[in-house]
């Protein structure tokens, strides 16, 4: 049959008192090897299981982490949620997850997420939130818990960054589509104008194309919204460009997608009439036909190396004061629809 014990019914009967059984709970080095056996094999006998809201209160923890995406419909949000979740789960920590476009107002996620961080409701937060204002930002710094920010820099503010080079990830693949394929005539399609990645990818689009001395007066550049029926709809913009272009860069692959599945209903073969590359290293990307040219974000490292940090400042809050940024580095991977 089974029985509920607390933590005094386990010390009546293994003979001890109750911080003798919650030192031995805990690992504790205080408890003689002989006492611990005797608490363990009456905590096995009656199957009993620690009130985990006792345990945090007497921790002053809650063991869980505050995770804010703007989705998880995206192709990489999944890879931030893995990497994030296998190393919590390793130190036992739960997360809480907050989705900014869940059917409600951003602003109303916002201040959902804010609440939970400013409330303590976790020890600590790891932040995606591309549109976040400053004055939210000063809110989430003055809440005195570790927070991690993904893929934007709030130092200034006392807060750690998981940041990916998207400007030297861009660089290498218009050095790639000059010096390998000597195209000169690149339009690139940018994502949403609050976006900070898509405007780090259309500087390093420049930079590249002014160090291969190559005309930046007229550029042809197209703005989308990162989806892939935004690339559908902006196509109808570029095909009137088409004959004045040798490659179309996106600044990411969905939109990528959305232009190259246009291409091909006007017969128009992509790698050979036009290269089209993008952004990002889909999971889906090497598999369309034919497969994209991209620049790999190593998301999966980003969730992982944000849960890292989180845990090291709720950890160790005396070691680790000064914000950090943590920048990480893209990958150019070569397919076929440069023109390779």
């Amino acid at each position: 049959m089974f029985l509920k014990l607390t933590i005094s019914q386990i010390a009546k009967l293994a003979g001890v008192s109750k911080s003798t059984v919650s030192r031995a709970l805990n690992g504790s080095e205080y408890v003689s090897e002989k006492t611990k056996r005797r608490i363990l094999e009456i905590i096995r006998k009656y199957d009993y299981v620690p009130d985990s809201k006792a345990v945090s209160l007497s921790k002053k923890k809650t063991f869980t982490v505050g995770l804010v995406l703007p989705s998880t419909s995206g192709p990489f949000y999944g890879e931030v949620i893995r990497g994030v979740e296998e190393v919590l789960s390793a130190k036992k920590y739960f997360t809480l997850l907050t989705i900014l476009d869940s059917g409600q107002d951003v602003k109303q996620a916002r201040k959902r997420y804010l609440s939970m961080i400013r409330e303590k409701r976790v020890d600590g937060a790891i932040v995606f939130d591309p549109t976040v204002d400053k004055t939210t930002v000063h809110k989430l710094s003055e809440s005195k818990i570790p927070i991690v920010f993904l893929l934007k820099d709030f130092q200034d503010f006392g807060i750690d960054s998981v940041m990916v080079d998207n400007l030297s990830g861009s660089a290498r693949m218009v050095d790639h589509l000059v010096e390998v394929h000597g195209y000169k005539r690149i339009a690139f399609v940018k994502g949403p104008e609050v976006s900070d990645d898509s405007e780090q990818r259309f500087q390093g689009f420049v930079e590249s194309l002014k160090r291969h001395n190559l005309c930046c007066d007229d550029l042809l550049v197209f703005n989308s919204d990162f989806t892939f029926e935004g690339g559908r709809k902006v196509f109808q913009e570029l095909r009137k460009k088409l004959n004045k272009l040798e490659a179309i860069f996106c600044a990411n692959d969905e939109m990528a997608l959305g232009i190259i599945e246009e291409m091909k209903k006007e017969g128009i073969q992509i790698g050979k009439d036009i290269a089209v590359v993008g952004f990002d290293d889909a999971f889906w990307s090497a598999y369309i036909d034919p497969p994209l040219t991209t620049v790999h974000q190593p998301m999966y490292e980003v969730g992982k190396i944000s849960a890292q940090r989180v845990l090291e400042r709720i950890n160790n809050p005396d070691v680790f004061k000064d914000p950090v940024k943590i920048m990480l580095q893209t990958q150019l991977v070569v397919r076929k629809s440069c023109g390779c």
